[in-house]
């Protein structure tokens, strides 16, 4: 029944009906809130809060002014993203190798996700390098992080 609420909310969204991709993302993660506090729930709350900011973002974006216009909703679902994948990774260390560089690169995108919101949407620069610091300590080889970090110095 997830798969079917992840395919639906991502349908919405590429047809650009982002209410709806929202409402659908709402009741799964209220669906999920119920489910306990496994692994499986975390890495499937994570997906969902990542999908709930792009569809808020790439709505701004059909907006002429969405540069420097914050989205304090999208923000949080990084934020909360981040601090779900921290705790993943932590799981991960202690179960298999594999799943942990997967885990860190995903942890690495949503550091990127976060310091390019900073950068573009706050202007807040010192925030941003924060930021992609922080993804290429999970992901060294993260070139748009290395080339976002160049530019801001």
């Amino acid at each position: 029944m997830l798969d079917l609420r992840t395919d639906l909310a991502e349908l919405y969204k590429k047809l650009k009906a982002f209410d709806e991709a929202r409402r659908v993302l709402n009741e799964a993660l209220k669906y999920l809130k119920g489910m306990g506090d496994g692994l499986e729930v975390k890495v499937r709350n994570v997906k969902y809060l990542m999908l709930y900011a792009e569809c808020q973002l790439e709505e701004d974006m059909m907006l002429p002014d969405w540069k420097f216009k914050e989205n304090t909703v999208a923000r949080q679902a990084l934020i909360e993203a981040r601090a779900l994948q921290s705790s993943i990774i932590e799981v991960c260390r202690e179960s298999s190798a594999e799943q942990l560089d997967d885990e860190r690169l995903l942890a690495a995108e949503i550091s990127f996700r976060l310091g390019k919101y900073d950068e573009e949407r706050i202007g807040d620069a010192n925030s941003a390098i924060e930021a992609y610091m922080d993804c290429l300590k999970k992901s060294t080889e993260h070139i748009e992080a290395m080339v976002s970090l160049a530019r801001l110095h």
